[in-house]
């Protein structure tokens, strides 16, 4: 009993002496914000607006002041970027696609919006490496674009209707 005590104890003295440490090879995630800002302010798309001369379809729509703040993207200082995607991501969950209402409330609309709310959850802001900015980039760009499909189709389908109640309007006083 004692020789296999003595030789379980040489061999934890061997493998303990044995063992090598590894070298982490620490390699720099940091990302370069100057870049991104560039990115930002140089690559992405430019935001459309809302027409204003429609407000009266765009006021009855709540939710609409979430997607509007997606503008501020372009302001934000990139060091707080994951900050204000995490909020919108928070922010868009909570609009209920099935409630949009009034002349706003038309496949077209709905479509736009379901893509926006995908490329808003689908980009990982939790976690911006320089492994995975061009990804990052990438996403960013595609919430701008899915964000400017659906203003665009807001802005028409409001100027639409809006010029057939005019038309209707015009036709009644006849």
């Amino acid at each position: 009993m004692n020789r296999f005590f003595c030789y379980l104890t040489v061999l934890f003295f061997i493998i303990s002496c044995s063992k090598t440490t590894k070298k982490i090879s620490s390699t720099n995630n940091s990302i370069d914000y100057s870049a991104l800002n560039s990115f930002i302010q140089d690559s992405l798309p430019n935001f459309n607006n809302i027409d204003q001369n429609y407000n009266d379809v765009f006021n009855l729509w709540e939710d609409i002041k979430i997607i509007q703040s997606t503008n501020d993207i372009i302001s934000s200082d990139p060091r707080q970027l994951s900050f204000l995607l995490e909020a919108l991501k928070l922010e868009v969950k909570k609009i209920n696609d099935y409630q949009i209402p009034g002349q706003l409330n038309v496949p077209q609309v709905i479509g736009r919006l379901r893509v926006y709310k995908t490329n808003v959850f689908k980009i990982n802001s939790n976690k911006i490496e320089s492994e995975n900015i061009q990804l990052f980039k990438k996403n960013l760009k595609s919430i701008v674009i899915s964000y400017n499909a659906l203003i665009d189709m807001m802005n028409k389908i409001a100027k639409e209707n809006t010029e057939n109640n005019k038309v209707q309007s015009i036709n009644l006083v006849e």
